[in-house]
């Protein structure tokens, strides 16, 4: 028992200090609290892969009823606005290229006779393909709604001439979409902008604030104390160990009960991923503190390394879709990993033994981490 307590009294001594310290530091406070309030807000409506309001511009050389019922048929959601009109090819062609359009639709003469004569009417479609991403979308979209208004058509043929019905032998396919039924890129965003201020939270601010000790020199009076390196670090993290899962408790509340984030999974299962997460950002922030010496170079390089970790972790693109050397990269990302853990406790309700495969790398990435920072700390660190 007396091993116990002189061991851990001194331990509890260093956490208590740092939670005073943290929260005697109004700015410290305003970054842990309100920065990432402000951010998921915005940045869950920011940042999204949804088409909406796509300029579009019409050619219409038909000129008839059904060319114009097709017109309006584009505008009858929110992905597609109209652009300036055009009398002539050219003109489309030239609002694409000055910017002026996204995309442009040309229904040709004859549209109009060829429905009436049961052929094939062909239109013409363009789009601007800059943003390769948002050009297949809205691509997808125009189909969509060409194939939409070619299905009416046929069913206004269907009930004035019952015979085509014993003619036209169709398949249809019933598409049903799980996990995220609205299709909200929201749903899917929101737990990855989570993943970012945790990082931000565990990692940058753990490695600015030993730095920071070291450049006002409180940390080598703590050096000088009996204290191990190990009470010291683990007195260091625990604090904002504990910041993290209240800012992960606050922030999930806005996710759910503000943004309307579903929420299928399990509650102890997020805290367990999110804590084999918290002690891999951990361990870099301490890694970050014992390369660095004024406190603006450690946030330089835990922001380098967690822009890499963002931009591989399937936060924007699906990782399979990355070069194949990247994609082998990304085994050593523990954002990957709790990316995709966090995504699937949100929409999927995974089990522990779904997370498994995440969430064993994870730890196994933790433990190396805190060993490698425990040989970098010395108890006489400069």
């Amino acid at each position: 028992m007396s091993t116990f307590a002189s061991w851990y009294g001194p331990l509890l001594r260093v956490v208590q200090k740092e939670f005073r310290q943290i929260l005697r530091d109004p700015a410290m406070l305003r970054i842990v609290f309100v920065a990432p309030l402000i951010q998921l807000l915005v940045l869950s409506f920011a940042v999204t892969t949804d088409v909406r309001n796509v300029r579009l511009t019409v050619l219409d050389e038909d000129r008839t009823l059904e060319s114009r019922r097709l017109i309006e048929t584009f505008f009858q959601n929110d992905v597609f606005v109209p652009a300036a009109p055009v009398s002539a090819r050219s003109e489309l062609e030239h609002q694409l290229e000055r910017g002026k359009a996204d995309a442009g639709v040309c229904i040709p003469s004859g549209y109009a006779r060829d429905i009436a004569a049961h052929r094939t009417a062909t239109i013409g479609v363009v789009v601007d393909g800059e943003n390769s991403s948002t050009a297949g979308r809205a691509l997808g979209y125009l189909e969509g709604i060409i194939r939409q208004e070619g299905g009416r058509i046929f069913e206004e043929w269907r009930q004035a001439r019952p015979e085509l019905d014993r003619m036209e032998h169709r398949i249809e396919a019933v598409t049903r979409f799980f996990y995220n039924p609205q299709l909200e890129s929201r749903y899917y965003m929101v737990p990855g902008i989570l993943v970012i201020l945790l990082t931000l939270i565990s990692g940058m601010l753990t490695g600015m604030a030993i730095v920071r000790e070291k450049e006002i020199g409180t940390l080598e009076q703590l050096l000088v104390t009996p204290l191990t390196p190990a009470q010291i670090i683990i007195g260091k993290v625990i604090p904002f160990a504990v910041l993290a899962l209240v800012e992960l408790c606050f922030a999930v509340s806005i996710a759910v009960f503000v943004l309307g984030v579903p929420f299928a999974g399990s509650v102890p299962l997020l805290f367990l991923c999110t804590l084999a997460f918290i002690l891999v950002a951990l361990a870099g922030g301490v890694l970050a503190s014992t390369v660095s010496q004024p406190h603006q170079q450690a946030m330089l390089t835990v922001w380098f390394f967690m822009l890499f970790g963002i931009m591989t972790s399937g936060f924007f693109y699906p990782i399979e879709n990355m070069p194949r050397v990247v994609y082998l990269m990304t085994y050593a990302n523990p954002l990957r990993y709790y990316m995709a853990m966090i995504r699937g406790v949100f929409l999927k309700g995974v089990t522990l033994q779904d997370v498994l495969p995440n969430l064993l790398p994870l730890l196994a990435m933790g433990v190396c981490a805190f060993a490698l920072a425990a040989l970098r700390f010395r108890k006489r660190m400069a």
